[in-house]
């Protein structure tokens, strides 16, 4: 068994200290996870474990030996790691990308072996990416690429597995498969795993020890059936949250309370409707949808959601004219979307995509200001209007200690909070946001959608946005879509779209759906998935191999 500790560690980025006087010994043949806020030094201390960042003072030591007298690839056949975002290079496809998890296990100019090959292909095959096998990673959705990153990790074959945010960009039937994975990897071939997770609910299915981390100090750690109470979770995150156990299971299930949330009518706004019409969907010669026809309300907020690459983003890429319709019409109100310049379209409609790259030396208040593009003159002429809207952003999103810092140095949450308000600073009428939530913990999940909330009840902005949770698309929007395989399969109120049916039919998989006693919406407590949906469906239990008989 390998055992893999810190002794009073403390972790900095140059002189700002993240982690101070930390001590942690990882449970072995256990899956750990690490939850708290933003910012606090989960991922930081991840890194240290598996010597990417060297610590200030205090050690870390791997199998009794400090972790940094060792040479790398030895640490790497032992430890391996999912970070949290990563950059493949340009054309490496899905099998490259899974056998670059061979190399510590590959001598000088050594040719892969057929025990590399072998781990290459259950590597792919337990992550559901066979059939991408030969697909360029820049080619493929956010939940496809996080796969197949971890379908590298999984190739590297390490008795210690840590995985940074693994469920990130994936549909709840691929986060249950995900969950599932990782236990069974624990449980059938004893690998001790450690993850940082944002979502709680998350950590509570798959984990047996949780670790809570708050401004870079561990707050309290324990079983997750201990450990997950409204008081706890409220201390840990400065927010109000309501714990309801499973009937069926009995699993703790957070939902955090919204500050501003009312089940009011949406701000009267009758116009920034979007009207698509025949309108077909792809890349290159690949189509996601064909002759698709619908109505995105004015005035209110809707939400998308659907399995991996089933064309959510797509669509709003589409809109948004950052890759071109294949054929049909595309209008708000009385505007041609397909035919207006890009100036008019960037003063009417502003994106938050889904994993953008920062240039390297950005600054955060930098990053922002390129939101007030559109509106400025051939010169770009900076005026007090430009000043005060963008500085008024950072503050709104809990940017304005941190306004310069270069962006590539933020956590991943408080990155998609940079991003998030230079979309706002284009003070558009209508706003697209593809996963605004991706990689934030539950407090800035939750200050980020009532922002979306009050944007549209006070402001009457039209919003659009694709979501992977369920229960937050149920409480805040107005509309709900769900698409399945490129098409519409049900639209409405999320009380009359969320159902079992729809659940497995899209989804595939079965949860209990509960009343939320804040609200009287539908609470989704997923408990098992049935089969792969979307574009893998039924591949990963087909090409499962059976960790047992290994």
């Amino acid at each position: 068994m390998h055992v893999l500790s810190a002794d009073h560690v403390d972790l900095a980025y140059d002189s700002t200290v993240v982690v101070q006087d930390l001590s942690l010994e990882v449970p072995q043949g256990q899956v750990t996870t690490i939850i708290g806020p933003n910012g606090c030094g989960k991922s930081t201390l991840l890194r240290a474990l598996v010597r990417l960042l060297k610590p200030k003072t205090g050690q870390v030591v791997l199998d009794g030996q400090l972790i940094h007298s060792l040479p790398g690839k030895e640490v790497a056949r032992r430890l391996g790691l999912l970070a949290q975002q990563s950059t493949a290079p340009e054309g490496v496809t899905v099998e490259d990308l899974t056998r670059r998890g061979r190399f510590p296990h590959q001598s000088f100019l050594q040719p892969p072996s057929p025990k590399d090959q072998e781990a290459v292909e259950r590597a792919l095959a337990l992550t559901g990416m066979t059939a991408l096998r030969n697909r360029p990673i820049d080619g493929l959705s956010g939940g496809q690429r996080q796969r197949a990153w971890i379908a590298m990790a999984i190739a590297q074959e390490t008795p210690l597995l840590l995985l940074d945010e693994p469920t990130t960009y994936l549909d709840v039937a691929h986060q249950l498969e995900i969950v599932d994975l990782v236990r069974r990897l624990n449980k059938e071939e004893n690998r001790t795993i450690v993850m940082v997770l944002h979502d709680i609910n998350q950590a509570a299915i798959a984990s047996d020890h949780l670790i809570a981390m708050k401004d870079g100090v561990i707050q309290w750690q324990g079983s997750p059936a201990e450990m997950l109470t409204s008081e706890r979770l409220g201390d840990l995150y400065g927010t109000r949250c309501d714990v309801v156990h499973d009937p069926e299971t009995g699993r703790p299930h957070c939902m955090p309370v919204s500050r501003v949330w009312r089940d009011n009518p949406p701000a009267p706004r009758h116009r920034s409707t979007i009207r698509i019409e025949g309108v077909s969907t792809g890349y290159e010669k690949s189509t996601i949808s064909r002759d698709l026809s619908l109505e995105l309300p004015g005035g209110s907020v809707t939400a998308i959601v659907g399995p991996n690459a089933c064309g959510k983003s797509t669509l709003l890429r589409t809109v948004a004219r950052l890759q071109s319709a294949k054929d049909g019409e595309l209008h708000l109100d009385d505007l041609d979307l397909r035919r207006c310049s890009q100036r008019r379209l960037a003063r009417q409609l502003a994106m938050l995509t889904q994993g953008a790259i920062t240039p390297a030396g950005l600054r955060v208040d930098e990053l922002v200001a390129l939101g007030r593009y559109p509106h400025q003159g051939i010169f770009r002429q900076w005026c007090d209007r430009d000043e005060k809207v963008t500085w008024d952003a950072v503050c709104d999103c809990q940017l304005a200690e941190l306004h310069a810092r270069p962006v590539e140095t933020l956590s991943g949450g408080q990155r998609q909070r940079a991003w998030f308000a230079m979309s706002l600073v284009q003070e558009t009428p209508v706003l697209f946001l593809d996963e605004p939530t991706t990689f934030l913990d539950i407090n800035a999940q939750l200050e980020m959608l009532d922002m979306i909330w009050k944007l549209n009840r006070v402001d009457g902005r039209t919003v659009v946005m694709v979501l992977h949770d369920l229960n937050m698309a149920a409480r805040y929007a107005d509309h709900l879509i769900a698409m399945r395989d490129g098409e519409i399969i049900a639209a409405g109120h999320p009380s009359d779209v969320i159902t079992h049916a729809m659940l497995r039919d899209v989804f595939s998989i079965e949860a209990t759906i509960e009343p939320d006693k804040r609200t009287g919406r539908p609470l989704v407590l997923p408990r098992t998935w049935l089969s792969s949906p979307g574009e893998s469906r039924g591949a990963m239990q087909a090409e499962t191999m059976d960790l047992a008989a290994e």
